[in-house]
């Protein structure tokens, strides 16, 4: 062998590339994997070759003069992949404007049966309007597209919850800007803290999207804002923009029982008859039962304090009160009923959304019937109208056979709430498998999260019917309820009835208490819930106000999401 040889190896080994370009704006894969990116926008090409996730670029990279891609649907529940070309006017940030159209997609599509057709037309025209010609708007949407990207789309890495932090923060500076000098009115600041709203809520904090929400409500009650109006004399509950608020204030006192609605919307009638069911329209019907429902839930939060309290004076106060609220659902159910009958025509859509209006008018229904009864074996007489709820439901979600791509979102309420009242007050295995199983498939309304209700739904149920199996002995099993992620199959012949399932074995008290994450990025539930030791004692107890640890047994559960 040469002796030369060593010297070239070791000539060879210490070899470095020269005059080669070093780039700082590769994207976070390639920059992980320690090789060099093409910079291709919105994706590197060699991540796509090698069937990696590209995890996007930094602030500052240079702009593409490529076209961004982006997933759009003609259809709700339909995906299909478009490329559309990015204007020149929305500036040089190729990144924000990929979040904005993720954004516009995801709430333009939502889940079939939601929405009425008035309010799918604002998702899929109005707000992506706004979002392409307003900068607070546009800020707003890429800060969701953001949330939604690294919560739903499970991008879990450091930079992708940094980006939407970072972008919530933009989008609250350009806000701040527009609510001192409305350049552009009201409209826009009102589109914007609904989309911050939905990107903070999105990430589980509640309590900032809630602020986001109140501050909308300022707007939409304040003087200036009704100085703005057209001259058309309509109430500030008849418009259609007014009408969604009612919705998502409606939504927050559904979600988070006990708080009193924020916007003031006038009495609903106190009955229907037949000349204004001769009128009826499926926007007309939409409108009657959520200023009905407005209503109860608002009656719900006062009566609900006196539950536990069979002695105080306010009781009799209530119950005629109830009463009439109760009658209320009762005529507006029949009504949808008859008017479904005189309208043979309706489109797909309306009879979709239909179903989930008598859905939530029935699970109003059971909530202010059980108000103040505090046994929970009370629920039990409902159950005719637990199962018209789950089987309209299962129709609406049935009708929509064909599932997106990408988990859907919506704004407004859904499906969620009555099926989460039904899983955890309906005592019945199989109804209630039925119910979770449906819960597995809904994807995120507003606060609402299909998963994490199911999860919490299934805690209830396991407590319950253990604690049943205990009290009978080994002579009943717990039903399976359904694993993370899929359908629980219902039972042919169900292992408990409402019956099998006495007082003292059933959850009075039920909440989220809070969703942690693990070193590993996996979410847990932390689901708390409360049992009552013994009702007749508690209902006996010479105290107005007995005290909860006296006669209530409080724990909480975790549970991987």
């Amino acid at each position: 062998m040469s002796p030369a040889a060593p010297t070239s190896a070791a000539a060879q080994k210490q070899r470095t590339r020269t005059n080669v370009r070093q780039s700082k704006y590769g994207c976070f894969t390639c920059r992980a994997r320690r090789i060099k990116c093409d910079e291709a926008k919105p994706h590197c090409l060699r991540c796509q070759r090698g069937k990696r996730t590209c995890q996007g670029y930094p602030d500052g990279a240079p702009p593409s003069g490529q076209t961004s891609a982006v997933v759009l649907s003609a259809k709700p529940g339909k995906v299909e992949g478009i490329h559309i070309s990015k204007p020149k006017q929305l500036g040089s940030n190729p990144e924000l404007d990929r979040l904005r159209l993720l954004a516009c997609t995801v709430l333009s599509q939502g889940r079939p049966g939601a929405r009425t057709e008035a309010e799918t037309a604002f998702w899929s025209h109005l707000v992506p309007q706004l979002a392409l010609s307003i900068p607070s708007v546009r800020e707003a949407a890429a800060a969701f597209g953001a949330s939604y990207e690294q919560q739903m789309l499970k991008r879990t890495c450091d930079a992708a919850k940094l980006k939407a932090l970072r972008q919530i923060t933009a989008a609250l500076a350009k806000i701040r800007q527009d609510v001192l000098e409305l350049p552009h009115g009201p409209l826009p600041i009102l589109v914007a803290c609904i989309l911050l709203a939905s990107a903070e809520t999105i990430q589980y904090r509640h309590t900032d999207a809630l602020l986001h929400l109140r501050g909308a409500y300022s707007v939409m009650n304040s003087r200036e804002w009704l100085a703005t109006r057209c001259s058309n004399g309509k109430a500030l509950a008849e418009d259609d923009l007014s009408c969604l608020f009612g919705k998502l204030d409606l939504q927050v006192i559904t979600y988070a029982r006990g708080n009193s609605p924020e916007l003031q919307y006038p009495v609903a009638a106190a009955g229907l008859d037949d000349a204004d069911l001769a009128a009826w329209t499926p926007q007309k019907a939409d409108r009657e039962l959520f200023r009905t429902l407005h209503s109860c839930y608002a009656f719900a939060t006062v009566a609900s304090e006196y539950k536990y309290l069979p002695r105080a004076a306010a009781r009799e106060t209530l119950v005629p009160e109830q009463s009439r609220h109760i009658a209320r659902l009762k005529r507006w159910l029949s009504c949808y009923r008859q008017y479904l009958k005189t309208d043979p025509d309706m489109s797909p859509l309306n009879y979709q959304h239909g179903l989930v209006l008598q859905a939530h008018c029935l699970s109003a229904l059971i909530y202010v019937a059980n108000i103040l009864d505090p046994l929970e074996v009370a629920y039990d007489k409902y159950a005719p109208q637990f199962q018209q709820l789950v089987e309209c439901i299962e129709e609406a979600m049935g009708a929509g056979s064909t599932e997106a791509e990408m988990p859907t979102y919506n704004v407004e309420m859904g499906m969620i709430e009555p099926l989460f009242l039904t899983a955890i007050k309906y005592r019945d295995s199989e109804w209630r498998a039925r119910a979770i199983s449906l819960l597995w498939r809904c994807g995120r309304e507003g606060p609402w999260c299909g998963y994490v209700e199911a999860t919490a739904a299934e805690c209830v149920v396991r407590a319950e019917e253990t604690a049943a199996a205990a009290c009978h002995g080994a002579s009943l099993i717990p039903t399976p309820t359904a694993s993370c992620g899929q359908a629980a199959a219902a039972p042919s012949n169900p292992a408990f009835l409402p019956e099998d399932i006495p007082e003292q074995a059933r959850v009075a008290g039920h909440s989220l208490f809070d969703i942690v994450e693990d070193a590993s990025g996996s979410q847990w539930a932390v689901v708390e819930m409360s049992r009552c030791r013994d009702m007749e004692a508690m209902l006996l107890d010479a105290q107005l106000r007995p005290k909860v640890t006296k006669h209530w047994y409080m724990w909480k559960e975790t549970c991987r999401l």
